[in-house]
């Protein structure tokens, strides 16, 4: 599955149609090109605000002034951050080209506005800035010549392409002709003073995108680890995301890893319960981890890292219900009653008309301190809201029927596209290799119509391998299943799964 792409260099300049003393970073100066006077058509405006929602809420950062999308029927900049107007603009023109490559109109937007919102957000405009604005000074002027524009771009291109990606866009590749059909609709040359060739762009883009293309990697496997149950090593993936890219998500993503480690630190008689952060009700792990006192040291440590991971999600967005549900889930395992009740109370008000996780949340503590009857309560409120968490827990509830164990893994074989992971393990290579910590490494092998994704620790004594066939593969399994085919189809050639895992809008099946 390819993803991302991204942007280049942008020049600084005090812009007519701006302020007097605006400095706008912009995607490119076409010295001829007519000023924006007037505004973008509606519709126009309209499908690029939604995209750039989109990136906004991804993003989440509070701790900025979130900056104002604005669009003119110009021909100078392309796209340009204003940090003095906090905006992040775009020309009609440019919604044009990027509409004229069809399927990827949209990937293409994003690219181009995540692009100015890393400058945004990065504070790239410091520099450049105060050296526009205190061109007397030997300091300004020491600035000024310290050119950091290449590094500012190449970050915005990776940067701005993780959150493009993040956001679901998929640009992944198209830089090199959308700088061509940028360029030759303003009809600009290849060398625009102040800025690199246009050949240059490109070759910066493509080094952006080798490194995107490692942290890409590195989150499409932490997702694997995370749905098959190798916690631990998931949010020491998202940990080194963060290394580079901090967003709610990927915080919320990090703590809920280590809230679910702690999780298979509780035998069933300590936890009977679902909580609402567990992605699959149905495996809980069955062989605890060492004697009860180790466990509980273990969980405690576990579960105060996730609620500081929790803790940098709501910092980033404290409108984003999810980090206040999962910080009270965190306590509720802990026993902190009061704590778990004071963030569900707080999530309960922050969140939208539906609330309902909450409610299921407030009967598993009710039911953890003995409170049967307000258990019962919530919990049968919450099932009246649809809520399939709630159904199983007022059966536990009720009958006390334990979770469900975990299923028999059967060895099977299973080919995608004639290739098997024994055949692949037996002579293993990647692209390349991502060191995520001490070792551990990661990498992906690019097959003809699929990938394979790889995960090693402990010098390869641990591992996990998975292969992902998405978008376009049209390579079939052992029993001829391919993409787009209906779950009529699957479940004839392979039966009920024994997992169901929620995953963004859709499931995942695992057998």
């Amino acid at each position: 599955m390819r993803y991302l792409l991204l942007l280049t260099l942008s020049g600084l300049l005090a812009a007519s149609g701006f302020g007097q003393d605006d400095v706008v970073f912009a995607f490119v100066q076409n010295k001829s090109g007519k000023v924006g006077l007037g505004a973008a058509t509606t519709y126009k405006y309209d499908v690029t605000n939604a995209v750039f929602q989109t990136l906004l809420r991804t993003r989440g950062d509070i701790h900025q002034v979130p900056p104002a999308l604005v669009m003119n029927n110009g021909e100078q900049y392309i796209a340009w951050m204003n940090p003095t107007g906090v905006q992040i603009g775009l020309e009609e023109r440019a919604y044009d080209v990027c509409t004229a490559l069809g399927a990827d109109s949209l990937n293409a937007l994003a690219v181009l506005l995540a692009h100015e919102l890393t400058h945004y957000y990065e504070k790239h405009d410091w520099n450049r800035n105060f050296a526009h604005a205190n061109q007397h000074t030997a300091a300004a002027r020491h600035i000024h010549t310290t050119d950091e524009s290449v590094l500012q771009e190449t970050q915005a291109d990776y940067m701005g392409g993780f959150l493009a990606f993040s956001a679901g866009y998929n640009g992944y590749g198209l830089m090199p002709s959308l700088l061509t059909e940028l360029y030759n609709a303003y009809g600009l040359p290849e060398a625009v003073p102040g800025y690199p060739a246009l050949q240059e762009r490109v070759e910066l883009s493509r080094i952006a995108m080798e490194k995107l293309r490692d942290l890409q990697t590195v989150f499409s496997t932490a997702r694997f680890l995370s749905q098959l149950e190798n916690y631990e090593a998931a949010a020491q993936y998202y940990r080194f995301i963060q290394q580079d890219y901090q967003s709610r998500e990927v915080y919320n993503n990090t703590g809920v890893n280590l809230a679910l480690e702690a999780l298979s630190y509780f035998g069933e008689t300590e936890m009977p319960y679902v909580m609402p952060f567990e992605l699959d009700p149905n495996s809980r792990l069955n062989a605890l981890k060492g004697v009860l006192a180790d466990r509980i040291k273990i969980r405690e440590a576990l579960l105060r890292q996730a609620i500081d991971q929790f803790d940098k999600t709501i910092a980033l967005d404290p409108a984003y219900t999810a980090g206040y549900l999962n910080k009270a889930s965190a306590y509720a395992l802990m026993g902190a009653w009061e704590d778990a009740q004071y963030w569900i109370g707080k999530g309960r008000r922050s969140a939208d008309a539906d609330y309902t996780d909450f409610l299921v949340l407030e009967g598993v503590t009710a039911a953890l301190q003995a409170d049967t009857a307000s258990a019962h309560r919530l919990l049968t409120e919450a099932k009246a809201k649809g809520s399939i968490l709630a159904d199983i827990n007022l059966a536990i509830l009720t009958s006390r029927t334990p979770l469900p164990r975990v299923y028999t893994r059967t060895p099977t074989l299973e080919l995608i596209g004639g290739v098997s992971l024994d055949a692949f393990l037996a002579k293993p290579s990647v692209d390349k290799e991502i060191t995520v910590a001490r070792d551990v490494i990661c990498g992906v092998k690019t097959m003809p119509n699929h990938q394979i994704y790889v995960h090693y620790a402990n010098d390869g004594r641990l591992y996990t391998v998975v292969q992902w066939c998405a978008g376009d593969c049209r390579d079939a399994t052992q029993k001829g299943v391919r993409n787009g085919q209906t779950t009529a189809d699957i479940t004839q050639q392979y039966g009920t799964p024994q997992r169901v895992l929620a995953n963004g809008g859709g499931s995942t099946w695992v057998y």
